[in-house]
């Protein structure tokens, strides 16, 4: 198994254990997903897309998407 950040307007709304190869798809709404295997990006941390770099907040931003 493989983890994977699930993204929606650059915060992780969840980390998912998943294969890669399964059919298998996501149930909420997201943006993308990014195999992550460092295990030290969580819920809540920020996706800079274009440098490839998880960065966690030091509060609750207020821009944080529901995860419904």
């Amino acid at each position: 198994m493989k983890r994977w950040a699930v993204i929606k307007s650059n915060y992780v709304i969840n980390i998912v254990m998943w294969d890669g190869v399964t059919l298998w798809q996501y149930p909420g709404d997201y943006d993308y997903m990014i195999e992550e295997n460092t295990e030290n990006v969580g819920y809540g941390d920020w996706y800079e897309a274009p440098e490839g770099v998880f960065y966690r907040p030091l509060s609750s931003p207020p821009d944080f998407p529901p995860t419904s």
